[in-house]
């Protein structure tokens, strides 16, 4: 009896499975698949795209691209890519996110910036490929969740570009490229603190290394920020000019200075209050303001001066 029960046992087993097997054969081992097909015509029809940028994004050199979508359909937003005549290709940022766009809504894919074309005059000086409208593709699937159709290209003819972010940090780019062709600019990693006229002051050095064979370079003003003022009492609380920049001669500024503001969330927040924005001339064309980052050791030792100056308790 017991060698007739195990039998049974096994002829069950083995029916099992062979109908699972023909199951799985039947339907190629895949889950169902979506009842959305690609992103038709008439629904991309309905996108539009628009440059923005924030403070946080200015130092990686990213953007986003904030798609609309005024069509009726509900879609998963994937990726996208800028072309424009003032920049190479652009990179992804932040890759993997998916966004659901639903109908009326706004949502923003990242992408960085790639880079500037200075070269061509057409595109370094607001020539007409500049002024020509960029383009983007957005990758879309109709859907979300589980249920997505295929990823679809979306090309975007015009994108646009209401506050100028693309100018502006193409002049940037480019003012940087030319002022690199003839000098090095570094903030060196430690910022020392000693007291003036009873005040605490911290000393930035901007180091000036000339490029061989490069264009002559002249600084003409190094602006304050939201977290840096000119220490001196005599000077331009706003920046640093004239003689404050004499050193750079030999190849050194020292700044003096205090913090433009005591509140903590001002540093808690900092995005770009420890970049030096330095405005120069290159062979005695003046140039968009360049800006010099502190290194990270520069900056922790100004966090902490600016913590001792306004005195925050520990």
């Amino acid at each position: 009896m017991i060698a007739a029960h195990r039998g049974r046992v096994a002829i069950l087993v083995v029916l099992t499975w062979v109908v699972g097997a023909a199951a799985v054969a039947c339907t190629g081992g895949a889950a169902p698949s979506s009842a959305n097909g690609p992103v038709p015509d008439d629904v991309a029809a309905h996108l539009s795209v628009e440059v923005a940028q924030g403070r946080e994004q200015y130092a990686k050199r990213e953007i986003r691209l904030e798609v609309t979508n005024d069509s009726d359909e509900t879609m998963t937003l994937l990726s996208g890519a800028l072309r424009t005549a003032q920049f190479g290709p652009s990179r992804p940022a932040k890759e993997g996110r998916t966004l659901v766009l639903r109908p009326g809504a706004t949502r923003a894919v990242y992408v960085g910036l790639g880079e500037a074309r200075c070269a061509d005059p057409e595109t370094a000086d607001g020539g007409a490929a500049a002024a020509a409208a960029p383009s983007a593709t957005i990758t879309l699937a109709l859907g979300e969740g589980d249920d997505l159709g295929p990823a679809t290209d979306i090309p975007v003819d015009e994108v646009s570009d209401p506050v100028g972010h693309l100018a502006r940090n193409h002049a940037l780019d480019c003012s940087a490229a030319a002022v690199a062709a003839g000098a090095d600019l570094t903030v060196d990693p430690d910022v020392p603190v000693e007291t003036r006229d009873g005040e605490l002051t911290a000393l930035v050095t901007l180091r000036i290394e000339p490029v061989d064979g490069g264009p002559e370079v002249v600084l003409d003003r190094i602006a304050g920020t939201t977290l840096m003022s000119n220490a001196d009492p005599g000077g331009d609380a706003s920046g640093w000019v004239g003689r404050d920049l004499a050193g750079q001669g030999s190849g050194e500024v020292v700044l003096a200075v205090v913090p433009a503001r005591c509140d903590v969330h001002a540093v808690a927040e900092d995005k770009r209050g420890t970049f030096l924005p330095v405005s120069a001339r290159v062979d005695g064309v003046r140039q968009e303001p360049v800006y010099v980052p502190m290194p990270d050791t520069a900056r922790s030792d100004f966090y902490s001066f600016v913590a001792d100056y306004c005195d925050w308790p520990e």
